[in-house]
């Protein structure tokens, strides 16, 4: 007789573009074919951009109640945990809290992935301390990096783990490295406070009057479009300067270009980063946790200090210059394939989901 398959629940907001809904997909995928019985529960009802395995089940919390009341969905929630999971893992602070609640009583463990810097979101100070002490009712903590583990109690880092974000890049790996190059720089990311493409137009302006046959390209959709697109005309970058949105083929899209440039304020574990070291692109990025873990300065790509315009520009500027050290950095850079493959980081999870 055939066992009985343990049923798991990933639970977020959306399976929109972002870093932890990537994640999602590939471990929904990977957990089904480990022979998992695998729902994704989101809270919203929103377009879902990452493909998920046809075996994976979808449930959207809204759609299923029909209201936004917090309480109803909660209680909705609830009920779900208790008849359909076997284990609870769930994305984001926001959706971790919730999950927490209304998992509280009930058998089936908890483990909740922390996927920014804890220090800075939420953003609201006393939202975090609710958070940092619903963390301590969690059955497991999944961190990005260290820098991210150490901020919380000794209760809760006992129980937690870092875990990296996988890459799954299939054929695409090393892509940009058998690319005929143009003269472009590249960055991916949501548009937003955070991720601080500002700086990276203010640098830029700096490059493009030195070497102005390059151009940048932003890919990713935000609430700080209309903001970015006043630089761009206030400081005559159009011809220069591009904001193509999201794109589904961003790997095609990046492959070309001779540099992938990162200027968060703040991050997690950034996956455009990781994935563009995987590609084989030369990378800059500003000193936030993930790309602190990730480069190693002068080897594998450049570090610069949040918001420091002019440093940013000039670490452009050499990498322009200086042809052999961008293949370096490259060819460095793709060595993270190995390290974070998922096979190794599905592995790690199945391991840590172990102990509960």
């Amino acid at each position: 007789m055939e066992s009985k398959k343990k049923r798991i629940v990933f639970f977020d907001g959306t399976l929109m573009q972002g870093g932890a809904e990537r994640v999602i997909s590939i471990l929904s995928k990977s957990m089904n074919e480990e022979n998992y019985d695998v729902t994704v529960l989101l809270y919203y009802n929103e377009e879902i951009f990452y493909e998920l395995d046809s075996n994976v089940k979808v449930v959207s919390v809204v759609e299923k109640t029909g209201t936004n009341n917090i309480v109803l969905n909660m209680k909705w929630i609830r009920l779900f945990f208790k008849r359909y999971a076997d284990i609870v893992i769930s994305f984001l602070a926001p959706f971790n809290m919730v999950a927490i609640v209304c998992n509280l009583g009930l058998k089936s463990p908890i483990i909740v992935a922390d996927r920014n810097d804890p220090r800075k979101i939420p953003s609201n100070f006393i939202v975090r301390k609710v958070r940092d002490f619903l963390y301590l009712l969690a059955d497991g903590v999944v961190l990005q990096t260290t820098h991210n583990k150490n901020y919380f109690s000794k209760r809760i880092q006992s129980k937690g783990i870092v875990i990296y974000n996988p890459v799954s890049l299939n054929e695409k790996k090393g892509i940009a490295n058998q690319t005929i190059k143009t003269k472009r720089i590249v960055s991916v990311g949501r548009l937003m406070k955070q991720k601080n493409q500002l700086l990276l137009l203010k640098a830029f302006k700096r490059v493009v009057s030195i070497r102005p046959e390059y151009t940048l390209t932003i890919y990713g959709e935000g609430p700080e479009r209309s903001l970015l697109e006043k630089y761009i005309l206030d400081n005559n970058m159009t011809n220069v300067v591009n904001l193509p949105g999201s794109v589904k083929n961003v790997y095609d899209k990046i492959a070309d270009a001779e540099i992938f440039v990162m200027s968060s304020n703040f991050e997690g574990m950034p996956n455009a980063l990781i994935e563009a070291m995987c590609l084989g692109l030369a990378c800059v990025s500003t000193k936030v946790s993930g790309a602190t873990d990730l480069i190693q300065d002068g080897v594998n790509g450049d570090l610069v200090d949040i918001g420091n315009e002019q440093a940013l520009a000039e670490k452009i500027i050499r990498l322009i210059d200086e042809d052999e050290r961008r293949r370096t950095y490259a060819l460095n850079a793709m060595q993270l394939n190995e390290l974070l493959s998922t096979e190794k980081i599905v592995q790690q999870w199945l391991e840590y989901m172990k102990k509960f």
